[in-house]
């Protein structure tokens, strides 16, 4: 089942989108119209409803803000629909051309993520008609993450930087440390509406992206004081109390876990440590 929800705020059009094989579906996206600009394309198995969707919009360009299936499923429809140019960061390009395996718990939650050789470069603004956007890097969740921060509304479109203010499970090439700095980084900025990829915050922005970096820090805290008492990172997940979910470990063959939480911030310690 696909089920679509739409919403508007100022001039903004967030679509959201829900895809699962069987009964309601329980894990969303967003894709984001403003001015002619089009942000992500959403996943492939939603692809008749959003290309339904997109067909009532007048897309005269589209930015892809990372690599990940749920942002990049329908690039090459939605481009053919509208015949307008599609942009993203310069490593974001790169990676498009030939785009990392996913597991098959991200084929079946989101759909297979297509190589897409076209992607027009941009890593300092893109411009509509009325708006300036920003293009601000965010690694963490992805090497190739950016977000579209727009000033004088005060809007931060921010891909998958927040999702929630808390993680249950993380990839395995996530990075906790760059995380948290993206997260230091962005609100430092002046902005009153976040424009998430999965969990819009029209309200309380700051506050809510705020949570999300307490969560991190004090998980990064936590695991650092064990890991140095010789924990590893089987252990530190037990003594957390942290309570793995093995249908989504299994089927994505380790790829999605919490183990993979424990282990990213086991590397930026090793890593912090070589570095200083």
């Amino acid at each position: 089942m696909v089920i679509t929800k739409s919403f508007k705020h100022e001039e903004v059009t967030g679509i959201k989108f829900g895809y699962q094989p069987f009964g309601m579906p329980t894990l969303f996206t967003h894709i984001y119209f403003v001015d002619g600009l089009l942000i992500d394309t959403g996943q492939s198995n939603a692809k008749s409803k959003i290309l339904e969707e997109t067909a009532k919009l007048n897309i005269e360009q589209i930015f892809i803000t990372h690599h990940h299936e749920d942002h990049t499923g329908n690039i090459s429809e939605i481009q053919k629909q509208h015949g307008c140019n599609v942009y993203a960061s310069s490593l974001c390009g790169e990676m498009m051309k030939k785009p990392p395996k996913i597991s098959l718990a991200q084929q079946l939650t989101w759909g297979k993520r297509p190589a897409y050789e076209h992607l027009l470069r941009k890593d300092d603004t893109i411009e509509t008609p009325n708006f300036s956007f920003q293009i601000i890097p965010i690694a963490g969740h992805a090497v190739d993450m950016v977000a579209l921060y727009e000033p004088t509304k005060k809007w931060l479109f921010s891909a998958d930087l927040y999702i929630n203010s808390y993680i249950d499970y993380f990839l395995e090439n996530e990075s906790i440390y760059e995380q948290i700095n993206s997260i230091k980084k962005i609100l430092e900025l002046d902005f009153v509406v976040m424009f998430c990829g999965h969990k819009p915050q029209l309200t309380n922005a700051k506050a809510q992206l705020t949570k999300k970096l307490n969560f991190l820090e004090s998980l990064f805290n936590d695991v650092s004081l064990l890991y140095e008492k010789g924990n590893s990172a089987s252990e530190i997940l037990k003594r957390l109390k942290l309570k793995e979910n093995w249908f989504v470990r299994i089927l994505s063959n380790g790829n999605l876990s919490k183990i993979n939480m424990i282990k990213s911030i086991i590397r930026d310690i090793e890593y912090l440590k070589k570095k200083s």
